[in-house]
Protein backbone atom coordinates (compact mmCIF):
# COMPACT_ATOMS: atom_id res chain seq x y z
CA UNK A 1 0.00 0.00 0.00
CA UNK A 2 2.65 2.27 0.86
CA UNK A 3 4.38 1.98 -2.94
CA UNK A 4 0.88 2.85 -4.10
CA UNK A 5 0.44 6.14 -2.72
CA UNK A 6 4.12 6.93 -2.87
CA UNK A 7 3.26 6.51 -6.41
CA UNK A 8 -0.17 8.52 -6.22
CA UNK A 9 1.87 11.56 -4.95
CA UNK A 10 4.59 11.01 -7.69
CA UNK A 11 1.89 11.55 -10.51
CA UNK A 12 0.19 14.78 -8.15
CA UNK A 13 3.70 16.01 -8.13
CA UNK A 14 4.96 15.48 -12.00
CA UNK A 15 1.06 16.64 -12.87
CA UNK A 16 2.39 19.83 -11.11
CA UNK A 17 6.15 19.78 -12.45
CA UNK A 18 5.48 19.12 -16.17
CA UNK A 19 2.60 21.85 -15.94
CA UNK A 20 5.55 24.18 -14.51
CA UNK A 21 8.18 23.02 -17.05
CA UNK A 22 5.70 23.41 -20.16
CA UNK A 23 4.72 27.07 -18.72
CA UNK A 24 8.34 28.50 -18.38
CA UNK A 25 9.42 26.49 -21.14
CA UNK A 26 7.34 29.39 -23.06
CA UNK A 27 8.49 31.98 -21.60
CA UNK A 28 11.97 31.10 -22.47
CA UNK A 29 11.43 30.71 -25.69
CA UNK A 30 8.48 33.71 -25.99
CA UNK A 31 9.57 35.85 -23.51
CA UNK A 32 7.47 38.61 -24.68
CA UNK A 33 4.18 37.31 -24.26
CA UNK A 34 4.57 37.44 -20.43
CA UNK A 35 7.15 39.68 -20.02
CA UNK A 36 4.57 42.36 -21.68
CA UNK A 37 2.05 41.23 -19.30
CA UNK A 38 3.87 42.04 -16.70
CA UNK A 39 4.82 45.13 -17.95
CA UNK A 40 0.90 46.07 -18.06
CA UNK A 41 -0.07 45.18 -14.92
CA UNK A 42 2.80 46.98 -12.97
CA UNK A 43 2.26 49.95 -15.30
CA UNK A 44 -1.39 50.10 -14.68
CA UNK A 45 -2.15 50.48 -18.10
CA UNK A 46 -5.66 49.16 -18.65
CA UNK A 47 -6.91 50.70 -14.98
CA UNK A 48 -5.60 54.15 -16.15
CA UNK A 49 -7.25 53.55 -19.04
CA UNK A 50 -10.52 52.11 -17.87
CA UNK A 51 -11.16 53.33 -14.02
CA UNK A 52 -9.32 56.80 -14.57
CA UNK A 53 -10.02 58.12 -10.72
CA UNK A 54 -9.25 54.73 -9.15
CA UNK A 55 -5.84 54.83 -10.89
CA UNK A 56 -5.61 58.18 -9.77
CA UNK A 57 -5.61 56.46 -6.18
CA UNK A 58 -2.97 53.69 -6.66
CA UNK A 59 -0.47 55.37 -9.41
CA UNK A 60 2.12 56.03 -6.89
CA UNK A 61 2.87 52.38 -7.07
CA UNK A 62 2.78 52.44 -10.95
CA UNK A 63 6.53 50.89 -12.12
CA UNK A 64 7.11 51.48 -15.32
CA UNK A 65 11.23 51.75 -15.69
CA UNK A 66 11.50 49.34 -18.30
CA UNK A 67 14.74 47.77 -16.53
CA UNK A 68 12.97 46.99 -13.24
CA UNK A 69 9.90 44.79 -15.02
CA UNK A 70 12.84 43.37 -16.96
CA UNK A 71 14.96 42.55 -13.40
CA UNK A 72 10.98 41.23 -12.52
CA UNK A 73 10.01 38.88 -15.20
CA UNK A 74 13.35 37.30 -15.34
CA UNK A 75 13.43 36.62 -11.28
CA UNK A 76 9.48 34.86 -11.93
CA UNK A 77 11.07 33.19 -14.60
CA UNK A 78 13.70 32.08 -12.51
CA UNK A 79 11.57 30.83 -9.30
CA UNK A 80 9.26 28.96 -11.95
CA UNK A 81 12.47 27.32 -13.62
CA UNK A 82 13.63 26.00 -9.87
CA UNK A 83 10.17 25.31 -9.31
CA UNK A 84 9.79 22.95 -12.44
CA UNK A 85 12.92 21.12 -12.33
CA UNK A 86 12.12 20.44 -8.24
CA UNK A 87 8.78 19.02 -9.01
CA UNK A 88 10.37 16.82 -11.83
CA UNK A 89 13.04 15.52 -9.27
CA UNK A 90 10.92 15.33 -6.81
CA UNK A 91 8.26 12.94 -8.57
CA UNK A 92 11.11 10.75 -9.37
CA UNK A 93 12.37 10.64 -6.35
CA UNK A 94 8.98 9.18 -5.37
CA UNK A 95 8.22 6.79 -7.80
CA UNK A 96 12.57 5.57 -6.84
CA UNK A 97 11.13 5.31 -3.09
CA UNK A 98 8.11 3.34 -4.75
CA UNK A 99 10.07 0.64 -5.53
CA UNK A 100 12.70 0.69 -2.62
CA UNK A 101 15.64 2.91 -4.12
CA UNK A 102 15.06 5.81 -2.27
CA UNK A 103 14.08 6.69 1.47
CA UNK A 104 9.84 7.26 1.11
CA UNK A 105 10.71 10.39 4.14
CA UNK A 106 13.48 11.99 2.08
CA UNK A 107 11.54 12.04 -1.13
CA UNK A 108 8.33 13.16 0.93
CA UNK A 109 9.64 15.44 2.62
CA UNK A 110 11.62 16.80 -0.72
CA UNK A 111 8.12 16.86 -2.82
CA UNK A 112 6.79 18.91 -0.14
CA UNK A 113 9.14 21.80 -0.40
CA UNK A 114 8.89 21.60 -4.04
CA UNK A 115 5.35 21.52 -4.06
CA UNK A 116 5.74 24.64 -1.27
CA UNK A 117 7.50 26.32 -3.73
CA UNK A 118 4.54 26.34 -6.72
CA UNK A 119 2.39 27.29 -4.26
CA UNK A 120 4.53 30.20 -2.73
CA UNK A 121 5.00 31.29 -6.59
CA UNK A 122 0.98 31.63 -6.97
CA UNK A 123 0.30 32.78 -3.28
CA UNK A 124 3.16 35.93 -4.81
CA UNK A 125 1.50 36.63 -8.19
CA UNK A 126 -1.78 36.91 -6.32
CA UNK A 127 -0.47 39.14 -3.75
CA UNK A 128 1.46 41.32 -5.91
CA UNK A 129 -1.37 41.20 -8.46
CA UNK A 130 -3.35 42.57 -5.37
CA UNK A 131 -1.02 45.28 -4.34
CA UNK A 132 -1.12 46.14 -8.91
CA UNK A 133 -5.00 46.13 -8.16
CA UNK A 134 -5.29 43.37 -11.18
CA UNK A 135 -8.81 42.63 -9.97
CA UNK A 136 -10.21 45.58 -11.91
CA UNK A 137 -8.83 44.45 -15.71
CA UNK A 138 -7.04 41.28 -15.29
CA UNK A 139 -9.26 39.17 -13.32
CA UNK A 140 -8.74 36.12 -15.66
CA UNK A 141 -5.36 36.16 -14.29
CA UNK A 142 -6.34 36.73 -10.46
CA UNK A 143 -8.65 33.83 -11.29
CA UNK A 144 -5.79 31.33 -13.20
CA UNK A 145 -3.49 32.01 -10.19
CA UNK A 146 -5.77 31.27 -7.36
CA UNK A 147 -6.91 28.08 -8.66
CA UNK A 148 -2.70 27.09 -9.53
CA UNK A 149 -2.26 28.12 -6.08
CA UNK A 150 -4.97 25.96 -4.80
CA UNK A 151 -3.60 22.98 -7.04
CA UNK A 152 -0.47 23.25 -5.24
CA UNK A 153 -2.08 23.31 -1.79
CA UNK A 154 -4.22 20.32 -2.09
CA UNK A 155 -0.78 18.41 -3.84
CA UNK A 156 0.75 19.85 -0.62
CA UNK A 157 -2.15 18.43 1.62
CA UNK A 158 -2.26 15.05 0.01
CA UNK A 159 1.97 14.61 0.43
CA UNK A 160 1.72 15.29 4.33
CA UNK A 161 -1.12 12.67 5.04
Amino acid sequence: MQSLLLLVDAALVASLGVWMAVAVADNWRRPKLNEDSVAMVVRFDLMAQEYPEDYALLADRRIDDPRLIHIMFHAIRLAETVAAIALLVSAGLLVLAAVGAVDAGLATGIAIVSATVFTLIWGSFVTGGNYFAYWYCHQWAQSNHFMLMYWGFFVLLVLMQ
